[in-house]
């Protein structure tokens, strides 16, 4: 890494190496799927984004290399070993949206400035459009994996990845959302409100970072350095969502704001207030920093710390 390193142009060209690959895999995949089944799934995953959890995998891979079974590799070839599992993370996390959206959820309308799946495609496909995008996104990353990542390497991943989305991650969190939505501020704790969030968004964050180091072999500090750091970026970028929620419209959003306050949801803001909020995401920026310095060179935690930077001064 060098000292003229732009990271609004490191941030640009991995989106579009992301999304060209989600394309091309769309693309192959068109003629085995039903036409509106592929409609609907393609209309979610390539319907822009941050592409953050792609790029957290990729960078931790990138971050880690010198500590890896990977480590005689170029950038490049670590590139290409991890890019399905960066894939296989938009196409989960597009789920999750198209999922969180529906109805019988948090009903929204609008997502990424554009209706949501179920608005276009009907609640049944929608369903059925999440349902296919999570079990397609593990199809993939095996299938594209087992020539270019260690066996050990690719079942842990492919391991981590399902205990990431299940019952002890983002589907426990949504239920602990759900049965703290609409209950009275003094029910509600700083504890739970944590661990609501560390299954909801934590856990995919999290596994973005441990299962980007992992695909490529990392040492075990390594390993637990980003799973650390996953965990404080998740809370992070957690706690942003609950600020811009407050704060933001939704032009920039690209979804409805104000949604949390008026289903009187579990959020930071509502625990804490928004001065509160802040403290919090700034305690987080420090305790982040920290466990990259401890973990990695100046030069190999340049792009993770400004990933982490960017997740929580976004104003989207």
């Amino acid at each position: 890494m060098t000292k003229t390193f732009d990271f609004q142009t490191y941030l640009a060209d991995g989106r579009k190496k992301v999304e060209d690959r989600l394309k091309l895999v769309f693309d192959q995949e068109r003629p085995a799927l039903h036409a509106s089944l592929y409609e609907a799934m393609s209309y979610s995953v390539l319907n822009g984004g941050k592409r953050l959890r792609a790029l957290l995998c990729l960078a931790s891979a990138q971050a880690c290399k010198k500590y890896s079974v990977s480590r005689d590799k170029t950038d490049d070839q670590i590139e290409e070993m991890v890019m399905p599992l960066a894939c296989a993370l938009e196409m989960v996390h597009a789920m999750s949206l198209i999922h969180d959206d529906l109805p019988c959820l948090d009903n929204d309308e609008l997502r990424r400035g554009k209706p949501t799946n179920h608005r276009v495609f009907g609640e049944a496909m929608a369903l059925l459009a999440g349902d296919g995008l999570l079990v397609f996104a593990n199809e993939y990353l095996i299938g594209e994996s087992l020539e270019k990542v260690l066996p050990q390497d690719l079942l842990a991943v492919s391991h981590g990845l399902s205990r990431a989305l299940g019952p002890t991650g983002m589907v426990g969190g949504q239920v602990l959302d759900m049965s703290n939505t609409g209950s009275a501020d003094g029910q509600l704790d700083l504890v739970v409100l944590e661990n609501i969030h560390n299954g909801k968004t934590g856990a995919l964050i999290r596994f973005c970072l441990w299962g980007g180091a992992r695909a490529i072999g990392a040492d075990e500090l390594r390993l637990s350095a980003m799973a650390r750091f996953g965990e404080i970026l998740g809370l992070a970028f957690q706690i942003t969502d609950d600020l811009l929620d407050v704060t933001g419209d939704a032009a920039s959003l690209g979804k409805t704001p104000g949604k949390d306050a008026q289903s009187n949801k579990a959020t930071f803001v509502r625990l804490l207030g928004l001065d509160g909020a802040r403290n919090k995401l700034e305690m987080l920026h420090k305790e982040g920093s920290s466990v990259l310095s401890r973990a990695l060179d100046q030069n190999e935690q340049q792009i993770l710390s400004n990933l982490l930077d960017y997740a929580i001064n976004r104003i989207n």
